[in-house]
């Protein structure tokens, strides 16, 4: 744990909550239905758990320890989340999550600090069943030429700031590559360009 992870983890949720006002209806939106068991990626400080319904069982992945802790304040009070102090593509997580027991996979702004962001979704398609759901909403590359090059040139000091984050991953198109079909999908501006979606595998007959 380095002293940096306490400053981030101390200072994330005054930093970002005027940028998260803007995300909560789609939020809302993307995770109010859940039922059965879920793994939110990446968890954060717990800014999701306003949104999980009491009868999903959720299990809240999160690799940095200083975030964990806040997250578990905010869920004091609930009982259906289970906390796990690990990264996604922690080995340990296999112990946990079996092939084909998962109903739902929620990332939303955390692939683009995964450091195998492609590991990762193949973890989650092995660990959904037939009919699971990936849910996410991520940021992702900009369009417009300029601003990719913009965010291309500050991305290497963004990683460092950002614990991680890169502002120039084409996570829409990586997600489509990896197998998953969507069933909605959404692109949209709040200052970066957004994408967000509901996913399944390919159903057998």
């Amino acid at each position: 744990m380095s002293f940096y992870q306490k400053i981030f983890a101390k200072f994330y949720d005054g930093f970002m909550h005027g940028f998260e006002q803007k995300l909560h209806k789609k939020r809302k939106h993307l995770l109010l239905n859940l039922e059965g068991n879920v793994i939110g990626v990446g968890e954060g400080t717990g800014i999701n758990y306003q949104f999980y319904p009491d009868t999903a069982i959720i299990h809240s992945v999160e690799p940095s320890k200083p975030m964990l802790a806040k997250a578990k304040i905010k869920a004091a009070e609930k009982t259906n989340i289970k906390f796990y102090n690990a990264g996604i593509n922690d080995t340990s997580l296999q112990n946990h999550f079996k092939d084909g027991s998962i109903d739902a996979i929620i990332c939303t702004l955390v692939l683009c600090t995964v450091p195998d962001p492609v590991k990762a979704l193949r973890n989650f398609k092995k660990w959904l069943k037939p009919k699971g759901k990936l849910i996410i909403m991520e940021h992702i590359h900009a369009s417009k030429p300029l601003n990719k090059s913009m965010q291309n040139f500050i991305n290497p000091a963004w990683k460092l700031f950002g614990e991680g984050c890169h502002l120039n991953r084409n996570t829409d198109e990586m997600i489509k590559e990896a197998g998953f079909e969507p069933i909605e999908e959404e692109y949209f501006n709040r200052t970066l360009r957004f994408y967000a979606g509901v996913f399944q595998l390919p159903q057998t007959n």
